[in-house]
């Protein structure tokens, strides 16, 4: 047996040197992301290279003829698009990189993309200006450089001037990952020749935390720690699952005999079984000199319902079971018996060593005819609910077809009152008219909504804006209350967002049915839609609420808690509580004596634009 005291300290020395090697890997790894890196020329030999050469296609030089030089003379400038490749092959993330071109003649730079370049001109003498632009992307009165400029910027250099590109990550070309490369072009105009072969690339890497040698042997380290401690502790644990397994053939498993009829232990690697809890005329019975996968595949042959054969015999073949509990601890079937009705077998597994396929697992049989029918009865119970249900939305889907189109053409004839008589007296009827369909559609919209709802389908999110949409609902609602005699008030505080996203047809629909509702609760009263804000992080948490005020005593209803019943009608109530359940809120009430009511409801929206509602009044919706 490996001495347990020299493997603990082996353990102590291996976590130290595990320890110490994760500093020093931190360190190298900080230092080397810290480091700027040089390249002269096209050298490679640190696994990145930089290319520049001159475009080989017809399209990449051309002249510009009779060109006027600062002497007076002129000339044929030759134009020339110069690329630049930067190859990364170190197996590093270059995390960003700068290239400098030293100016071996006199020339002028044109362009470059698409990165940022800083030029320095007239270099060393008093003449001397430098300025970073973006040649694709300019003004040309904001240009400090001396320049010429017949249609195209040209800036003139000369020998000892330079150029400093800075990539763009807009455009991708850092940072660059191991194996990709990076192009960028210039377009340069010169007399006779152009020299660009003297350039410097500047480079700082990226280097994950997994990357490097200091990594592999902190790895190293760490696993043989790992192995170390998992072989210290294997004696103790053996010993531990031996007695276990014990407890659990005296007590454990046993115990479970007041559920199953029959419970073996199967040892999978010979297919011996061995029983726990079983009758003794059935184990007196039983082949001793089959194993268990032949013992349970012969019973499922004989016992089982012929549709229920083949899959049975899948889920007693005992050579799968390793894995199909590898990530399980139990699997079950039932199955209906020619003898014993509806039965149910269960594979549970016993004793498992990390590292080491399943050897042992429990065997258990259960008769659940009971249980069946109680499901079956429930079943039913459900599938005749489900019936009723489907045939109350039929019924009140159609009668929100068939209100539809009448109401809609009812709202339009209004419309055409009001645009077309000149009586007021009748403009007010069709006023009132028009307002009283408006709200009719809204229930009818209700109730086809409602039942979206109750089958799943939920509307999408939308933008809308917070102050229309109850500029909107208050215009439906003042000629109902003007007919009920109700004085209308709005509290919307002033700092809530206008621009919200949210569900604004259901929220329309909701605020509509919701107060038109409880207008007979305010008898000679007034009617308050009042609307707070708490902000949250990209939200806002509403809390919406219709006070009912009554000048009619209505002590005698009782105060009510929170959550009492809503005074609505049924189809109201219903309609109301559909829209806030798929909004995920409630309707709650809360009953004063001296006649007050007031229900709210509270729910969150996603702010789009901060901008404030502002003030907003009844007056705001007659006008």
């Amino acid at each position: 047996m490996i001495d347990q005291n020299r493997l603990r300290r082996l353990s102590v020395v291996l976590l130290i040197l595990s320890l110490v090697m994760l500093v020093i890997h931190m360190e190298s790894l900080l230092r080397f992301n810290r480091q700027t890196f040089q390249i002269h020329g096209n050298d490679n030999s640190g696994g990145v290279q930089m290319e520049i050469d001159a475009r080989a296609d017809s399209t990449s030089t051309w002249l510009k003829r009779s060109f006027h030089m600062d002497d007076g003379s002129e000339v044929d400038l030759i134009g020339q698009t110069i690329g630049g490749t930067l190859l990364n092959q170190s197996g590093d993330t270059i995390e960003d990189w700068e290239l400098r071109i030293n100016i071996a003649g006199d020339c002028f730079i044109n362009q470059a993309w698409n990165g940022e370049v800083e030029i320095h001109q007239f270099t060393g003498t008093d003449r001397e200006k430098v300025q970073r632009m973006n040649l694709q992307n300019y003004q040309l009165e904001d240009v400090t450089f001396e320049y010429r400029y017949d249609g195209d910027l040209l800036i003139p250099l000369q020998q000892g001037d330079y150029v400093i590109y800075y990539p763009s990550t807009r455009f991708s070309e850092m940072p660059i990952s191991g194996g990709d490369d990076v192009k960028i072009g210039v377009i340069f105009y010169y007399l006779d020749e152009l020299d660009l072969s003297d350039y410097d690339v500047q480079i700082h890497f990226h280097r994950t935390f997994a990357q490097g040698f200091t990594f592999y042997a902190f790895v190293g380290l760490a696993a043989l720690w790992a192995l170390v401690m998992t072989l210290s502790g294997a004696g103790m644990l053996a010993y531990r699952r031996a007695m276990k397994e014990m407890e659990l053939r005296k007590s454990g498993i046993f115990s479970m005999s007041d559920i199953y009829d029959l419970i073996y232990i199967i040892h999978l690697p010979t297919g011996e079984m061995t029983p726990v809890s079983v009758d003794e005329k059935v184990e007196k019975e039983r082949p001793k000199n089959k194993t268990a996968k032949e013992m349970l595949t012969d019973l499922v042959k004989r016992d089982a319902e012929e549709k229920y054969r083949e899959p049975m015999l899948k889920f007693v073949d005992t050579d799968t079971l390793p894995e199909r509990l590898k990530e399980r601890n139990s699997i079950v079937a039932e199955f209906k018996s020619v003898q014993f009705g509806w039965c149910s077998l269960r594979f549970l597994a016993m004793d498992r060593v990390e590292g080491k396929p399943l050897e042992n697992v429990v065997f258990a049989v259960q008769n659940i005819n009971e249980e069946k029918q109680e499901q079956e009865a429930i079943i039913q119970q459900i599938e005749e609910a489900k019936s009723i249900s489907e045939a109350k939305a039929v019924f009140l889907d159609n009668i929100a077809d068939d209100l539809q189109k009448p109401l809609e053409h009812m709202a339009e004839l209004n419309r055409r009152i009001l645009r077309e008589c000149d009586d007021d007296a009748i403009k007010g009827y069709a006023r009132s008219a028009w307002c009283a369909a408006d709200r009719l559609l809204m229930l009818t919209d209700g109730i086809e909504d409602s039942l979206n709802m109750d089958s799943g389908r939920i509307l999408p999110a939308q933008a809308y804006s917070l102050r229309e949409l109850l500029i909107d609902c208050l215009r439906t609602m003042l000629p109902l209350a003007e007919h009920h005699a109700l004085a209308m008030a709005l509290d919307v505080a002033e700092d809530l967002p206008d621009q919200l996203e949210g569900q604004p047809r259901l929220m329309r629909e909701l605020l509509v049915v919701w107060m038109s509702g409880l207008l007979h609760k305010a008898r000679d009263g007034s009617v308050q839609l009042a609307i707070y804000g708490k902000a949250l992080e990209g939200k806002i948490h509403l809390l919406v609420s219709v006070r009912v005020l009554s000048r009619v005593d209505q002590a005698a209803d009782g105060p009510a808690e929170s959550g009492g019943t809503t005074g609505l009608s049924g189809l109201s109530e219903e309609i109301v509580s559909a829209l806030l359940g798929s909004m995920g809120s409630a309707l709650k009430t809360v009953r004063a004596p001296e006649g007050r009511v007031e229900q709210y409801f509270e729910i969150e929206q996603r702010v789009l634009d901060a901008a404030p509602v502002g003030k907003l009044t009844v007056e705001d919706a007659e006008a």
